[in-house]
């Protein structure tokens, strides 16, 4: 199966030869993959976990774009939380400020880098110590690949930190989330 995907791929890439850095669309939506690896053990303590999620991108010029996003991604506890299983981390939504890198109207690929903002949530903890929602920021690396001018794919690493509330009494109502995401996105220019 990854190798069939692979192979589409690279006879995709190779196809498109007369495709632009940039579309001559300025308006992006898509569906994403991805994966987050929680960087450091906080409460809860959850193995990696794959999601997906949705997002529209608008771009005001070659330099800059807004992208405003929903994902969510499922995880196993482990160690301190072990046994608690379907912990979900959601993105409800984020907002990333892109800046693109390359001047190059004839290239296919779109460097960029993004700094963000979002709402968090995690839900579904069987021991009900994770259950909250809060705020944090977000740092973007990825770069997108331009197939046609209807249609891109990308790649990108998401640093991400956000404090979340557990509860609003006790002494311990709050907790942390620290992700690395890995994404893959497909995307349609209009």
């Amino acid at each position: 199966m990854i190798r069939k995907l692979f192979i589409l791929t690279a006879i995709i890439f190779l196809m498109s030869s007369a495709a632009q850095a940039r579309s001559t669309h300025n308006i992006t939506v898509g569906v994403m993959g991805m994966g987050n690896i929680q960087l450091l053990d906080v409460n809860p303590e959850i193995d990696p976990g794959p999601g997906g999620g949705m997002y529209f991108d608008y771009r005001f010029n070659q330099r800059f774009s807004l992208t405003l996003d929903a994902w969510a991604t499922i995880h196993d506890g482990t160690a301190t939380s072990n046994g608690d299983g379907g912990i979900a981390i959601l993105g409800i939504p984020t907002a990333t400020i892109k800046m693109y890198f390359l001047d190059d109207e004839s290239g296919k690929w779109d460097p960029y880098a993004g700094l963000g903002v979002g709402a968090y949530a995690i839900t579904g903890s069987d021991i009900g110590s994770a259950n909250g929602l809060g705020l944090g920021a977000q740092l973007e690396v990825g770069c997108d690949y331009l197939i046609s001018d209807g249609f891109s794919v990308g790649l990108a690493g998401v640093f991400r930190s956000a404090g979340i509330i557990t509860g609003l009494s006790g002494a311990n109502t709050a907790t942390a989330i620290i992700p690395f995401s890995l994404v893959g996105k497909f995307g349609y220019h209009f």
